[in-house]
């Protein structure tokens, strides 16, 4: 199995997004800029995750994006579906030639239940999951390491 770079940039970019303030609009470039990563190809994948409802876009001037939700809401699963679309994993050529097993065959039902998994532990898994997995390991992350510090800034001045 395999998931496009698309996939990796818009994990990454939402990333970015959920460390800034709820409805903080970013450009695209500061975000392409931080992961040093092609704005071109980026903006498309923005593009895919607008249509998909995980992202606002805004046009002008002032245009850039921002999380359309809260980022304990937006998991794993609907970020790969809006990039990779949500098509079964496994499609048996055969069942559609001449095998009569149908949903009896073993090839099937082991592919569906491995899916089945993987989708569930997509689907319980946040962007703020993912953040809370870097806490301790700020330094190892590269690129988000500013923006976790300032985060943590943040947060601790809001708790005074």
């Amino acid at each position: 199995m395999h998931f496009s770079m698309g996939t990796e940039y818009a994990i990454h970019g939402l990333l970015y997004l959920a460390l800034k303030d709820q409805g903080e609009v970013v450009y695209v470039r500061d975000i392409a800029r931080a992961q040093n990563v092609s704005e071109t190809y980026l903006a498309k994948v923005f593009q895919q995750l607008a249509r998909s409802g995980l992202v606002i876009s805004y046009r002008g001037a002032k245009g850039g994006f921002a999380l359309a939700q809260p980022p304990e809401r937006i998991t794993m699963r609907r970020i790969i579906e809006a990039t990779e679309g949500s098509s079964p994993l496994f499609n048996c050529l055969q069942s559609r030639r001449d095998c009569k097993l149908g949903d009896d065959c073993e090839i099937r039902k082991v592919m569906n239940r491995v899916e089945k998994m993987m989708l569930e532990i997509l689907d319980k898994t946040s962007l703020v999951d993912i953040l809370d997995s870097f806490r301790g390991h700020e330094e190892e992350v590269g690129w988000l390491t500013k923006l976790l510090a300032e985060r943590n800034e943040r947060v601790t001045s809001v708790q005074k």
